[in-house]
C-alpha cells in the first residue's frame, strides 16, 4: 500500500495494489473516488479536498508524487507518435499507469524505452560506428503551467526552436534549404 499526497490539487491518494491497470473508475462519494482493475477488485482510493478531512500537518508528512508525463507529452518528447506508444504499453515494453481515461508515463521508464529500442533505418558503413544515445531532459519552467523541453545529441529528431515549437531537423533538410537559396 502506498499514500501520496499532492498539495497542488489537495489530493490524497491510497494505491492499494501498485503496478495493476485501472479498468474502472467510479465516485463512492462526493470527493471519493475509487479505480478498479478487470477484476472488479479496488485499486486505489483518492480523496479530493484532503486537507478538509485530514489535518494538514498529516498530509504533508507524505510523499509528494512522482513526476509523470500524460500520453501526449511523451510523444512530443520522444519524438514518436503517441499511437505508437500506445501500442508499446499495450506490448508491456512501456510501463505507463492509466488514470481513468488518460496514459501516464514516467519520464524514466520512457528513458528506458528509448534506450532499449532497437537502430532504425541503413546501417551507417562505418566499423565501430555506435549510436548516438537519446536522452530526455525535463525542465520544468515557473509559470503554473507544465511546459518542458528536450535535449537530445541524436541527429534528426525533434529539437525545441526559438519559438518554443518542436521542430524536424535533418542533415537532408539543411542541404535543400541551401539548395534553394
Amino acid at each position: 500500500m502506498k499514500w501520496t499526497y499532492d498539495p497542488s490539487v489537495d489530493a490524497l491518494m491510497i494505491t492499494l495494489l501498485p503496478g495493476k491497470r485501472s479498468k474502472r473508475a467510479e465516485e463512492l462519494r462526493p470527493g471519493l473516488i475509487c479505480d478498479y482493475d478487470d477484476a472488479g477488485h479496488p485499486i486505489s482510493i483518492e480523496l479530493l479536498e484532503a486537507s478538509s478531512h485530514l489535518p494538514l500537518k498529516n498530509l504533508e508528512s507524505l510523499p509528494l508524487p512522482g513526476v509523470m508525463l500524460t500520453l501526449s507529452e511523451a510523444s512530443r518528447l520522444a519524438g514518436l507518435d503517441a499511437a505508437t506508444l500506445r501500442q508499446q504499453i499495450h506490448n508491456k515494453r512501456l510501463r505507463a499507469t492509466k488514470r481513468r481515461r488518460e496514459w501516464w508515463v514516467e519520464p524514466s521508464a520512457l528513458q528506458e524505452y528509448l534506450d532499449s529500442r532497437a537502430p532504425q533505418g541503413r546501417r551507417n558503413g562505418r566499423k565501430n560506428s555506435a549510436r548516438r544515445p537519446v536522452t530526455i531532459e525535463l525542465v520544468q519552467t515557473p509559470s503554473p503551467s507544465r511546459q518542458y523541453s528536450r535535449a537530445s545529441s541524436a541527429p534528426g529528431l525533434r529539437t525545441p526552436d526559438r519559438a518554443g515549437q518542436a521542430s524536424r531537423k535533418s542533415p537532408k533538410d539543411s542541404a535543400r534549404a541551401k539548395a534553394r537559396r
